[in-house]
């Protein structure tokens, strides 16, 4: 899959030449006060990312998909759910693997790991779900020729699933989408609905992260809706600590998280 943005080359004067005036405020802010290591998680549920908002103009949301689906691909990603995948997979007895994945977007993860399966003549069913309609039609247009997902439209913090519907239960780049309170309320149904085990992987908040993503996000894509949500989705992610603690009011008692990425990422997983 090519960018479908052209990239272009900066030195680092370019670079902060280029970026918009908007974009310093939240570079810098850090909400009620600066912290050292990471700044204070900044959530706005009246103003979501461009992406979450009804009426988005849909080019613009199809080349943020394919954006995203981009960076998944060739920056680890994918790589980096599949490796989890994988060491689930090995320890799972079944040679089937029912699987669900929360806040699919365009389901390239779903797309990903099923192609894995094929290729590792593994038996794969995955559940893709998303809130969003316009998203899961995009999603289903993509998928046409995966028979092996199921798209379905559910508000992720009512789930209409019985407990231990599934194997395996995915979610990532999705909790920062959400406030604090509806966090612990999807972890705590991804707790109940995994049978197996669970895997969530979602951006870690630092000023590595917000720096790293501010100059990829301005370098490789003139995408307004990649540009503001990018920098917006780094703000609104959890620290690790944060992610422990939303996961012990979860109820969840088996897990680990581990970053990854150079501190960018962090998977929480667990056993049941």
């Amino acid at each position: 899959m090519e960018m479908p943005e052209s990239k272009r080359a900066f030195g680092l004067n370019g670079w902060l030449r280029s970026i918009p005036p908007f974009i310093w405020p939240a570079l810098f802010a850090s909400g009620s006060g600066t912290r050292l290591f990471a700044p204070r998680r900044r959530f706005d549920p009246g103003s979501p990312e461009l992406m979450d908002r009804p009426g988005m103009d849909r080019a613009l949301l199809r080349e943020e998909l394919q954006t995203l689906e981009y960076f998944n691909r060739h920056a680890g990603g994918h790589w980096l759910v599949l490796q989890y995948v994988k060491r689930f997979a090995a320890s799972h007895p079944p040679a089937s693997l029912n699987i669900l994945d929360l806040g699919t977007g365009a389901a390239d993860i779903p797309r990903a790991l099923v192609a894995w399966a094929r290729q590792n003549q593994r038996s794969l069913t995955i559940t893709a779900v998303d809130g969003n309609p316009e998203m899961l039609e995009f999603a289903r247009e993509a998928g046409r020729d995966w028979p092996e997902i199921q798209f379905e439209q559910h508000d992720l913090r009512a789930l209409p699933y019985a407990r231990g519907s599934f194997d395996l239960v995915l979610c990532s780049l999705t909790l920062h989408h959400f406030t604090t309170a509806d966090a612990v309320t999807i972890l705590h149904q991804i707790h109940q609905l995994a049978r197996g085990g669970y895997i969530v992987n979602d951006l870690r908040r630092n000023w590595l992260t917000l720096w790293t993503t501010a100059f990829f996000a301005l370098t490789l894509s003139r995408s307004p809706i990649f540009r503001n949500d990018a920098l917006q989705s780094c703000r609104a992610a959890f620290t690790v600590r944060e992610l422990r603690a939303l996961a012990e009011q979860a109820g969840l008692s088996n897990f680990q998280i581990e970053p990854h990425q150079a501190l960018c990422r962090m998977v929480l997983t667990g056993r049941k």
